[in-house]
């Protein structure tokens, strides 16, 4: 596979010129204006940290001739979504002295902190280190948070899996000692004699972000299609236990190029468990080496496995890997599990999920107070909480002594019971959108609830409301909350209008298939209703919508 590439980016320059990340943050950060320049704002990325400002005071600020309120949003990586007690106690009060008084939980199993101040930056993440917490490597052109289902750490019996996440996120964290230099604790990582960096990230590191999921075999709450890489425990018939590899998944998009588009990965191999960083690290130096440096709108890999061929692209690992490469075991994946509700663990003790409106975990006046019973919960007991990549919690490891006093801590803080709660709004997404993300085309977690019960008021008026229906919202088309796949998606493309996406699945093993363009978020229940109508009459014993929506090929 040969291509030939324009000049590189900006980014890929400061990249290059950064001396391994380091820049020129450590000044910028001490002293100075409220922001920091642009360069050190990309670089701030790869420390897991985005320069904002709050948008709903821009224009005002603006015509004032103020300076704009800048603020910094900061995301922990967490493999898995796992989490002590401990840990959580030391996340609740960083929201508390440091950021905006929340706490969000991403699609990704990480947690974000809004509103924060450049003088906070040093302090948030010191206090992340104490409870062995990072936010590096969480942004920026390298492996991301990886993401599994919660279920292969709670409930399974192979200790392997269940560490799986943590080892993959510390094998191909970046080894620049930049981070602790400048954020946490600088004369001593100074005198540590850094080791090179990986020989697959290079001076330049990757072109783009680079996600990885692990699939729970029997269903998909993690979008592994949706991934650069993805593993899936299969058993092999000769090899026995090991992962079928898919690869060149990614969902985000561009309005601004019109050569940017959603896929879905590809089966790419088997491997054993003692094969899989090695498969990993030929992927990446694949990627490394073949991704589009000039454009980074088209820098992720799924455009190096789309441009050149899929056949192409896996030889050019296989190259790497220096072996050839199995055929990928089949994988029959089935609906996403949202895991929510009480349920019993195979080692006898009990687990509860929660859900969190868009991720959001606050107290909400004369309402449900979900952060304060987290935070009596961790004080009190000792158990495991998860972030889920439906951005929900899980309560694990309760013991059987321990299960009512839990419950009775979440029903006197008035944190809703699954009963309670409607089959839309359950496994409802949102990014955060407006005001923060400078990304933002139109607003999506603050418009969710409303839109939600509009969607969730038109499945009852059909006689259906107490059938799922999966529904994902986002500001931009780069797509956070994964709308790209989802039974309904909506998508913002102006302030003040959203694209209708319609068709994905509860597998997601489909892309759905854009409806309507430049809606009024008002008009999209009304563009369902007749949708939903033909579904209740039309639609097969227990098919979901979009199943129906695609086996009809509405119109």
């Amino acid at each position: 596979m040969t291509l030939t590439r324009a000049e590189p980016t900006a980014e890929e320059g400061i990249k290059g010129a950064s001396n391994f990340l380091r820049g020129d943050l450590s000044r910028e950060l001490t002293d100075g204006p409220p922001k920091v320049s642009g360069e050190s704002e990309h670089l701030l990325k790869f420390h897991g940290i985005y320069a904002q400002d709050n948008r709903d005071v821009r224009r005002e600020r603006s015509l004032a001739g103020e300076t704009l309120d800048y603020i910094f949003m900061i995301r922990v990586a967490i493999p898995g979504g796992r989490l002590s007690s401990a840990q959580w106690l030391a996340l609740d009060e960083v929201g508390s002295d440091i950021a905006d008084g929340t706490i969000r939980l991403t699609t990704r199993q990480a947690v974000q902190f809004h509103g924060v101040l450049k003088r906070g930056l040093r302090p948030l993440a010191f206090s992340l280190d104490e409870y062995l917490m990072t936010s590096f490597g969480a942004c920026g052109d390298v492996v991301r948070n990886t993401v599994i289902c919660p279920d292969l750490i709670m409930n399974s019996h192979d200790e392997r899996l269940r560490a799986m996440a943590s080892q993959i996120s510390k094998t191909f964290k970046p080894k620049t000692m930049a981070h602790w230099e400048i954020f946490v604790n600088g004369e001593l990582a100074a005198k540590r004699e850094e080791e090179p960096e990986h020989e697959f990230y290079g001076q330049t590191y990757l072109p783009r972000k680079f996600k990885i999921a692990i699939a729970h075999p029997g269903e998909n709450c993690v979008d592994v299609y949706a991934q650069d890489l993805g593993l899936i425990p299969a058993r092999h018939e000769e090899l026995g236990e090991g992962f079928t590899v898919v690869v060149g998944g990614g969902l985000g998009r561009s309005y601004a190029d019109a050569d940017t588009f959603a896929r879905l990965a590809d089966p790419l191999t088997f491997v054993t468990y003692d094969e899989v960083e090695g498969l990993i690290a030929a992927v990446l130096a694949t990627y490394r080496d073949l991704g589009d440096r000039s454009r980074r709108k088209r820098a992720r890999m799924k455009y190096v496995v789309a441009d050149g061929g899929f056949a192409s692209f896996r030889r050019e690992v296989a190259q790497r890997y220096g072996a050839a490469l199995r055929e990928a075991v089949a994988i029959d994946l089935d609906d996403a599990d949202d895991h929510l509700g009480w349920r019993t663990l195979d080692d006898g003790s009990f687990q509860v999920g929660i859900r969190v409106g868009a991720g959001r975990v606050r107290d909400v006046a004369d309402g449900q107070r979900l952060r304060s019973a987290l935070r009596l919960i961790a004080q009190q007991f000792d158990v495991t909480l998860l972030i889920t990549a439906q951005q929900d919690i899980l309560i694990s490891g309760i013991s059987g002594v321990d299960r009512d006093a839990i419950q009775n801590l979440l029903v006197t803080h008035h944190v809703r019971a699954i009963e309670e709660l409607g089959l839309v709004e359950r496994s409802a997404l949102a990014c955060p959108a407006l005001p923060t993300c400078g990304q933002a085309l139109a607003e999506a977690e603050r418009r969710l609830p409303n839109i939600v019960e509009q969607v969730q008021g038109e499945m009852n008026n059909s006689g259906q409301g107490k059938r799922r229906l999966q529904l994902r919202m986002t500001g931009c088309p780069n797509g956070c909350a994964r709308p790209a796949v989802a039974e309904v998606g909506i998508v913002g493309r102006t302030k003040t209008s959203y694209d209708l996406y319609l068709g994905g699945g509860l597998r997601g093993d489909r892309l759905a298939t854009l409806y309507q363009e430049k809606l009024k978020l008002e008009e999209i229940p009304a563009v369902l209703r007749p949708l939903l109508d033909r579904w209740k009459v039309e639609g097969l014993l227990d098919e979901s919508f979009g199943d129906f929506f695609n086996r009809v090929h509405v119109a």
